[in-house]
């Protein structure tokens, strides 16, 4: 057998090989059957060459036959050269696809500078996840992605495309509810919600209550917020983006302002404390605003002599509910209500009548 047959036999048994490869592919995944497709075409090609040199020696005159002495290439060895060609080959098309991968990828993440070293890193032959290993101790990526290292000391994973997907989403809120631009269109700010492990729906509750807290309040909400938390309304929005405050806190503190804000209107001030006590009572504002105007009227009973009722247990009588404060002001109420039956009489002095006087002056 010549040497050239013996070669487009060993290129045809690879091909079959390549082939029953290929058929067992197509039940898995797209990238499987790629690349089993792309090991099929080039063993296919090999088989063509070598069938294409064996049958171009039938048209040359012999120059020797076999035998006399001298035998040809081994066969075994024949058929290790083409299979090494080929494994050559393979690592150059699985690395040529893992550059391909990643270069497209980081071109995504603006990370054009470390396409060298993805070439330089698959080209040491490592794995597409051993070369993005790599890729992720570079300080170009770290700058890029500062917050995937920091939550990995948490024992936190975030993807590439998760962390770009809440760059977005905060571009989005951003624009929607007419924040200052790059308030949160801003890397350093993503990172820092991102590494105090602030969620997309959670960003977005406190997008809500910025919003609202600095451009849709009233201005008593305002001064109230000031008042209770000394936070400025210019601050309002940084205050409630801030990821070091709870969102708890910030939803009680909003709530609470609201408290304030609508006792102010009535003319009644409250300390943040008793505002949070009404909010926590589960006191909402148009309930909190039927109550102010009570405790506003019940305002007289704290003038006087006699039994008196103070605002704050005209607020605990209306408002929370309180069965001693509800008592003190059924006594003033009583109270004032005795004396007025009682009617006024003449005020006297050393120098004789001088008017006449009213019940709280009895």
């Amino acid at each position: 057998m010549s040497v050239e047959q013996q070669r487009a036999d060993a290129a045809y048994r690879y091909y079959e090989e390549m082939r029953a490869r290929a058929a067992a592919a197509q039940g898995a995944g797209p990238a499987a059957r790629a690349e089993a497709n792309a090991l099929l075409e080039a063993a296919a090609a090999n088989s063509r060459r070598a069938n294409d040199a064996l049958v171009a020696t039938y048209n040359q005159a012999p120059a020797q036959t076999a035998g006399g002495g001298g035998g040809g290439p081994d066969p075994y060895d024949i058929e290790m050269r083409l299979r090494n060609e080929q494994r050559e080959y393979e690592k150059q098309q699985r690395q040529r696809q893992i550059i391909q991968t990643l270069q497209s990828a980081f071109s995504s993440y603006g990370l054009q500078s470390l396409f060298p070293k993805i070439a330089e890193f698959a080209r040491r032959d490592l794995t597409e996840d051993g070369v993005l290993l790599e890729l992720r101790k570079t300080p170009e990526y770290k700058q890029r992605f500062p917050a995937i290292e920091a939550l990995a000391q948490k024992g936190r994973v975030i993807t590439e495309a998760e962390y770009i997907q809440f760059e977005r989403n905060a571009a989005q809120l951003e624009r929607a509810y007419g924040l200052p631009a790059g308030m949160l269109d801003d890397r350093a700010t993503v990172a820092n919600l991102l590494t105090n492990e602030v969620s997309a729906r959670e960003l977005e509750e406190r997008v809500t209550l910025a919003a609202a807290g600095a451009f849709q309040t009233s201005p008593e909400m305002r001064e109230t917020f000031q008042r209770f938390y000394g936070i400025e309304s210019g601050g309002l929005t940084a205050y409630f983006l801030d990821p070091e405050k709870a969102l708890p806190l910030l939803n009680k503190q909003y709530a609470a302002s609201q408290i304030g804000a609508e006792a102010a209107m009535q003319d009644v001030t409250i300390q943040s404390r008793l505002a949070e006590q009404i909010t926590e009572a589960g006191i909402g504002r148009e309930e909190a605003r039927a109550g102010f105007g009570r405790v506003a009227g019940l305002a007289p009973l704290a003038e006087g002599r006699g039994d008196l009722a103070t605002q704050s247990q005209a607020i605990g009588a209306e408002l929370l509910g309180q069965e001693a404060a509800q008592e003190a002001v059924q006594r003033a109420q009583a109270a004032r209500r005795g004396r007025f039956q009682q009617g006024g009489g003449a005020l006297t002095s050393q120098q004789g009548v001088i008017g006449t006087g009213t019940a709280a002056t009895r």
